[in-house]
């Protein structure tokens, strides 16, 4: 305990120091930080923060439990009752929206597997719900609080996700023709593993194999972590700007995968050709930022998914970072481009 507490001392007295010394700098920033200089201070402290501290001292003071407490804490301001679904496996799905609506979009949060979903997550998910809603849109949204490594190793999240789509199916009887699959970061890594597995049963005994009757309506994914790498050139060139790093990214890969090897379901940037072929899914929306760490993976196989899947709308954003809406939500910032791209989108599919 007093070894964790040291070590987050450590780590958020070194980021506040970064922070401190990137409020002294932010006038002189120019194109390699933010608009504005609450936003550059605010990426720079989480940026060294995670990049400095263990997942056991993130998970101490964010522990897996905290996602629920954030839902629970929307649905309180909004005088709802909380409406959680426990799976057989044990895993957690939070409603948001309207669990009877016709259509239901299956959400999968990032954070690296290894944090859990934060209230930013909750609020841009309930913020599209609204305005599907404004559009006319009743839709049901399920939230997936998957285990987070290293205590859950893959394919464990795989597993989970594929356990609600089938809950969705089998258990609510929605028509896969009125589901999209839903994720951010890691959480679209997740999207497109089910999306893998659906077209290609994976081989690991864990993971159910599910057959649909119809494609899914659609697949959103908002800055798939694709690509466990990090010498691509946007790692060096976006470095400064990006609220995530090189560093950070390669440990929490670690705890995920530790040394099992790698496949087209787990390292979905190395599918062979042809792999995106049979997806069964109608639609594909793949966003971006042009200031992430990601950009340059995520675009490369953004590229090769539309070149063999019929219907790919990949949103490339200048100077948005890694899952902006998130961020900006988590920020008390307005709505930027993207969030309003994937709306767009949404009201559009749906």
């Amino acid at each position: 305990m007093v070894s964790i507490w040291l070590g987050l001392g450590f780590a958020a007295g070194k980021s506040l120091a970064v922070a401190v010394w990137s409020a002294i700098t932010a006038p002189f920033r120019g194109e390699a930080g933010w608009a504005t200089a609450y936003k550059h201070i605010a990426l720079s402290f989480a940026r060294s923060f995670f990049g400095t501290a263990s997942i056991e001292q993130i998970q101490y003071i964010l522990p897996p439990e905290s996602a629920q407490n954030a839902y629970e804490t929307l649905m309180q301001r909004q005088n709802i009752t909380p409406s959680i679904v426990t799976l057989s496996d044990g895993a957690a799905a939070f409603w948001i929206g309207n669990p009877k609506g016709e259509k239901l979009i299956i959400y999968f949060p990032g954070g690296g597997y290894c944090i859990p979903a934060l209230p930013g997550h909750f609020d841009l998910v309930d913020a599209l719900a609204k305005d599907l809603k404004k559009h006319g849109q009743d839709t049901g949204i399920l939230f997936l609080a998957y285990d987070l490594a290293p205590y859950g190793r893959w394919p464990r999240q795989l597993e989970q996700a594929v356990s609600l789509l089938r809950y969705a199916i089998e258990i609510l009887g929605k028509r896969p023709s009125d589901i999209i699959l839903r994720g951010d970061s890691s959480g679209a890594h997740l999207v497109l593993s089910v999306l893998s597995h659906l077209a290609h049963p994976h081989p690991h005994s864990s993971v159910s194999t599910l057959a649909l009757n119809a494609n899914l309506r659609g697949a959103l994914l908002l800055s798939p972590w694709i690509d466990f790498r990090t010498n691509h050139e946007s790692f060096h060139k976006n470095a400064d700007r990006d609220a995530i790093s090189a560093k950070s990214l390669s440990l929490w890969a670690q705890a995920l995968f530790g040394d099992s090897q790698c496949d087209e379901y787990s390292h979905p940037a190395e599918a062979s050709a042809g792999w995106w072929k049979p997806l069964p899914v109608e639609k594909i929306f793949i966003g971006v930022g042009g200031d992430e760490v990601l950009l340059d993976s995520i675009m490369t196989l953004a590229h090769r998914i539309k070149s063999e899947h019929p219907d790919v709308l990949i949103s490339r954003i200048a100077r948005e970072i890694h899952v902006e809406p998130i961020t900006d939500f988590g920020l008390k910032l307005p709505p930027g481009s993207q969030f309003q791209a994937m709306a767009a989108w949404l009201n559009r599919v749906f």
